[in-house]
C-alpha cells in the first residue's frame, strides 16, 4: 500500500513534465510557423531568399530559453528580447547585420 502512495505522486509529476512538455513543443512549431510566414509575407523583395525558418526556429529557441510553458503563454508581442534575438538570429544565420532605431547598425556577424 505504501508503494503505491508513492508511485501516485511520482506519476502525476511524470504526467505534469510531458503535459510541460508537450505545450512548449506546441508553442515552438506555432511560434516558428507563425513567424516565418509573416516574415516572408511582409520582408521587401531583396529579402526573399532569405532563410526564415531558420531565423525564425533561432529566434524562437532564443526566446525559449529558461521559460515554462506558463511563462511562453504570457509572453508580449514585439519585446526587447524578441527583437534582440531576432537581431542575433539574423546575424548568425543570414551573416548581416540589422539596422538599429537611430541609424546605427547592430554589431557585425562574426563570420568563421
Amino acid at each position: 500500500m505504501r508503494s503505491i502512495l508513492i508511485a501516485l505522486p511520482l506519476a502525476s509529476l511524470a504526467a505534469c513534465g510531458a503535459a510541460e512538455e508537450a505545450a512548449r513543443t506546441s508553442f515552438r512549431e506555432a511560434s516558428i510557423q507563425s513567424c516565418t510566414s509573416a516574415s516572408r509575407s511582409a520582408a521587401p523583395p531583396q529579402l526573399a531568399g532569405w532563410n526564415w525558418s531558420g531565423i525564425c526556429a533561432c529566434a524562437t529557441d532564443r526566446i525559449m530559453e529558461g521559460k515554462s510553458a506558463a511563462d511562453l503563454a504570457r509572453l508580449d508581442s514585439n519585446t526587447p528580447e524578441q527583437r534582440a534575438a531576432i537581431e542575433h538570429c539574423v546575424s548568425q544565420v543570414q551573416g548581416v547585420t540589422v539596422p538599429r532605431a537611430g541609424g546605427a547598425d547592430a554589431a557585425p556577424a562574426n563570420r568563421q
